[in-house]
């Protein structure tokens, strides 16, 4: 499902496209390593991801696959696709087999990257700043908290990261205006359940379809 089938049903596709921006200025470098200090790191690469966008959102019209593929380079080190897209299945994770959730990720993914990357193709001048700085933390989990300066107004995002096994942060959600996009788009997956009557399948398939006009389009 993309921008625009969540605006005709859901009425907030100018939010998706804000949050997602903010998604894309927390995302960091493949390099990142598990002793920096998260809120450092957020906030001392947000420059190099704006300037992903302006050196690849000219191709967004002429070869939007080379436009997607510099954006998603930059997200993979960073977002666990694979945690989020199962927290967005909720209770119904647990239903689906292990090739469905697999399924459901990856057209999750590639729906989210087409449509943020689509979204914030503008954004390259956004000022960003984190307004909770502090030490690494000792623990697993940190919200860390910023503004995100735009042509739109000031934005304020928390975004949760956790340490993984391997000790490497990962993003995996983020609340915008106190606004939970994981929540969001898990209302949307029930909702969706309900349309196609508990058809798991159906609604990868309609998620899948949104992606590849995403895409598209």
């Amino acid at each position: 499902m993309n921008a625009s089938s969540i605006s005709g049903r859901f009425g907030f596709a100018q939010w998706v496209r804000m949050a997602l921006c903010a998604v894309l200025v927390s995302a960091w470098v493949p390099f990142a390593s598990a002793a920096q200090n998260p809120y450092t790191m957020i906030e001392g690469v947000s420059q190099n991801l704006l300037g992903v966008i302006r050196t690849n959102a000219q191709y967004l019209n002429s070869d939007p696959k080379r436009y997607y593929s510099a954006v998603e380079s930059v997200l993979t080190p960073v977002v666990d696709f694979d945690f989020i897209a199962r927290g967005v299945m909720g209770r119904y994770a647990k239903q689906a087999t292990a090739a469905q959730r697999a399924r459901f990720s990856h057209a999750f993914r590639s729906d989210l990257v087409a449509t943020f990357a689509r979204g914030v193709a503008s954004f390259g001048s956004m000022d960003v700043k984190v307004v909770n700085p502090g030490s690494a933390p000792s623990g697993n989990r940190v919200n860390v908290l910023q503004e995100v300066r735009s042509k739109e107004g000031v934005t304020k995002v928390s975004y949760t990261l956790v340490r993984n096994r391997a000790g490497q942060w990962k993003l995996i959600n983020v609340i915008l205006n106190g606004v939970n996009l994981g929540k969001t788009f898990r209302s949307q997956f029930a909702q969706s359940m309900q349309t196609h009557g508990g058809d798991i399948d159906k609604v990868i398939a309609s998620w899948s379809a949104g992606a590849a006009a995403n895409k598209v389009g």
